[in-house]
Formats: structure tokens, sequence, C-alpha cells
């Protein structure tokens, strides 16, 4: 009985936001912006409460930092 209520337990928090909800917005834009990967939209469709302004920020101010390659 033990077993089957620790597998009930971990597969609830499997489908669970993840990590991203608990870092700063302005963090994690500033993490998608040096990657290019825009990912505002999921995170404030995952996270509730979500400044996707302050995401813009960073991930503007981050892109901005980006050498242009030169191929």
């Amino acid at each position: 009985m033990k077993t089957f209520l620790v597998c009930l337990m971990l597969a609830g928090c499997a489908g669970t936001g993840g990590n991203d909800c608990s870092i700063d917005a302005y963090e994690l834009g500033s993490r998608d912006g040096v990657l290019r990967s825009y990912e505002g939209s999921r995170h404030a469709a995952r996270c509730g409460g979500f400044n996707e302004a302050r995401y813009r920020e960073g991930y503007s101010e981050a892109a901005s930092r980006r050498p242009i390659p030169l191929w």
C-alpha cells in the first residue's frame, strides 16, 4: 500500500510547472535572451502571476549583448 501511495504522489508532481516558476522573470528572460529562445508566453501560461513585461526586459537586454555572427 505504501508503494502505491508513493507512486501516486510522484505521478501527481510530474506535470507541475517546474523550477522555472520560482525564478525571477527578469533572470529567466536574461537566460532565454542569451539563448535567443523567447519562451515568455509559455512561462506566462504555466506560472500564475508571471510578469511577462519584466521577462521581455531581461530578454532584450541579454539578446542585445550577444555578438553578431560573422558567417
